[in-house]
């Protein structure tokens, strides 16, 4: 009979627990805690381990490492193991240089998420909406490298800035786009590039034969967190520069999208469908981006659902019949009042004329 694994509870209280066991002697004294975290995305329990001399140090996620330790056939030793490994690969983060801006400021970049899955988590953060995405604002302790070793820009944070969440947005997205500049790709490039470097021949990657759109991809230079590359805003003018037309994006996940130019006989209700299988079939829930496909108006430079795209066109191409009608209603109009004046006219000289002469010789003048 197979031993009875643990309830995700019992694990928890079990790491907590005995994970000092399986630490050198320096940590012996560390302080372990689980605490309830919340972030983009996903929520989860995380395991702390901390030394006298630390002020910070990053989680592990028990939820990923359970989900292991299930899979795993219950090995118990061999997750703790692992958890111990991490703990001791993590880095002594220093954080006095956040509380000054200026020291901040060249270290910001942007994410991109789904505003309504995560109100929750942006209630405590500053952050734009975009017709349902959210952008918001994190900083990297290492650079381009360290973009995994971030942390957000939280209200408080703002606040002891003294700057305003307009100019936070503004300097998070210039840094951004230096730190983390877009690549653009077509989806055949990208695979091949996978393929070479997994040592395989992508003898099946062609491009996309003549009068067929190709498929784009755009995420950014570290290919982590891409998606959010969808916000610089020379680049969705270049790519719109390049198509001669607006276009279609599909959010593939937070790392990258999916470009296809709008050809004028796409039905977005068509590629929505086709996100929502591969989202629920595919993507992992804290890789997900939305489940709506977004359009750009290169004449407006206006990033959009396609859905309120669509409705935006349709009133105004409402209000554009509507002006027609009251212009050719407004020249009905004045060619009726002419009309009935003529008529009236009309009338006038068609009556008999009366004798002016006899009539004055008939009164009275004393």
């Amino acid at each position: 009979m197979s031993e009875r694994r643990l309830s995700f509870q019992e694990f928890c209280e079990t790491a907590q627990k005995d994970i000092r066991s399986y630490l050198p002697d320096s940590f012996r004294d560390a302080a372990v805690a689980t605490a309830d975290f919340r972030k983009l995305n996903q929520n989860y329990v995380g395991l702390t381990v901390r030394r006298q001399d630390q002020t910070v140090v990053p989680n592990i996620n028990l939820n990923a490492q359970y989900e292991q330790y299930m899979q795993n056939g219950g090995d118990l030793d061999a997750v703790l193991k692992r958890i111990a490994e991490q703990v001791q690969l993590q880095p002594e983060l220093q954080t006095d240089w956040l509380k000054d801006y200026d020291q901040v400021k060249d270290r910001l970049f942007v994410r991109v998420s789904d505003a309504e899955k995560n109100k929750d988590y942006l209630a405590q953060v500053p952050h734009k909406t975009v017709d349902g995405l959210a952008i918001t604002y994190h900083v990297a302790f290492d650079g381009v490298q360290g973009i995994n070793a971030s942390t957000v820009v939280t209200n408080d944070s703002l606040d002891r800035y003294g700057i305003s969440a307009e100019q936070l947005h503004k300097d998070a997205l210039a840094n951004s786009q230096e730190m983390l500049p877009s690549r653009y790709t077509s989806m055949a490039a990208m695979m091949m590039g996978i393929a070479e470097g997994m040592g395989m021949e992508p003898d099946l990657m062609e491009e996309a034969p003549p009068g067929v759109p190709t498929l784009m991809v755009l995420t950014n230079s570290s290919g982590v967190q891409g998606a959010a590359a969808l916000f610089y805003q020379d680049k969705l003018d270049g790519i719109s520069s390049g198509f001669h037309s607006d276009f279609f994006i599909l959010p593939s996940s937070v790392h990258e999208v999916l470009i296809l130019p709008d050809d004028g006989n796409t039905d977005y209700k068509d590629l929505e469908m086709m996100v929502q299988q591969i989202n629920k079939a595919e993507v992992a829930p804290e890789d997900r981006l939305s489940d709506h496909v977004y359009h750009y108006d290169a004449k407006e430079h206006a990033l959009e659902k396609a859905e309120t795209h669509e409705r935006r066109m349709k009133l105004k191409e409402r209000m554009s019949e509507k002006a027609d009608d009251h212009g050719r209603g407004s020249q009905d109009g004045r060619k009726s009042v002419l009309q009935r004046l003529n008529e009236k006219k009309a009338q006038v000289s068609a009556q008999p004329k009366k004798d002016v002469h006899n009539r004055a010789k008939g009164m009275n003048l004393d």
